[in-house]
């Protein structure tokens, strides 16, 4: 496998690992009631430890990778030398920000768990406002590059919540069949609550980023970034139509045939998430080519 094939997989697990982390914890330790949070850890926590991992070996081999496109291959990835030279780009800059908190991540778990829950959310907010410094954002400077970077750290956010919350929404779900239903039923409702606010902010910061890097309507099909960009409106426009058919009409049939819409919100939630991994590996090759 070529390096820039290497690059664009890596930065497809870094991302969804990061958004992962974030839409996790904040479901744990805010959307879900105190009375179910140890229970949804107990059942989150080989996904909660895989993320954490993943998104750590990422981090640094993202800049292993950097290096080698960087340099002449693979013989400059592993030298120390282009390693340095990669921190001191503006890549790098934004990268250092990248490896510390990724790696705070993985000390979080030792703590007691209130404390355990806040550090959980603030370190992995600012992973992914720190990573929203990366790419076509971090080329612009003044007041629009700052504007720009805000928006862009919105959307992975709003994104972090919307695409992370799904798994855990899932294991809510199958709570809703046990003894802890009452609290699952809270979680859901929450998570579907501010699950709108989440979506509106997804499509509205994209739209944002899009004016920002491009300019102009994505219409140059001959491009491979806007051709790129479509498939991944593509993909969220079936994620944002499975989510309102769930709420709008699954919820609403819990009446007639209860077990037959659980589990068909569960389905869904697992079909929107596999969506989800989709339209990052979208982004993750399409945000390295020339945005034109």
């Amino acid at each position: 496998m070529s390096i820039t094939a290497l690059y664009v997989l890596c930065r497809w697990v870094h991302f969804a690992s990061a958004l992962q982390i974030f839409g996790l914890v904040l479901f744990v330790g805010w959307i879900a009631p105190p009375a179910l949070r140890h229970s949804l850890e107990k059942h989150t926590r080989v996904l909660l430890g895989t993320s954490l991992v993943f998104c750590a070996v990422s981090s640094w081999l993202m800049v292993t990778l950097q290096a080698g496109q960087m340099g002449d291959g693979w013989q400059d990835a592993f030298s120390p030398e282009t390693w340095l030279a990669v921190m001191q780009t503006t890549f790098g800059e934004a990268w250092w920000l990248q490896l510390i908190f990724s790696s705070l991540l993985l000390v979080t778990p030792l703590f007691a768990p209130k404390i355990r829950r806040v550090l959980f959310i603030f370190f992995a907010a600012s992973l992914l406002m720190t990573l929203a410094r990366t790419g076509h954002a971090s080329a612009e400077q003044g007041i629009s590059g700052i504007a720009h970077r805000l928006n862009n750290g919105i959307h992975l956010l709003s994104a972090g919540f919307w695409f992370g919350g799904l798994l855990p929404f899932w294991f809510c779900i199958r709570h809703l069949s046990g003894t802890a239903k009452a609290f699952a039923m809270q979680a859901v409702i929450r998570y579907s609550r501010w699950g709108h606010l989440a979506v509106v902010l997804v499509i509205v910061t994209g739209i944002g980023n899009a004016a920002w890097i491009l300019g102009r309507w994505p219409l140059a099909f001959d491009s491979i970034y806007q051709r790129g960009l479509w498939l991944k409106i593509l993909l969220v426009a079936v994620m944002i139509g499975i989510a309102l058919y769930n709420r709008y009409c699954v919820v609403r049939s819990m009446g007639q045939n209860r077990q037959r819409a659980l589990t068909l919100l569960a389905s869904n939630a697992v079909f929107e998430w596999i969506l989800g991994l989709l339209a990052l590996l979208a982004v993750s090759f399409f945000a390295t080519q020339p945005p034109i």
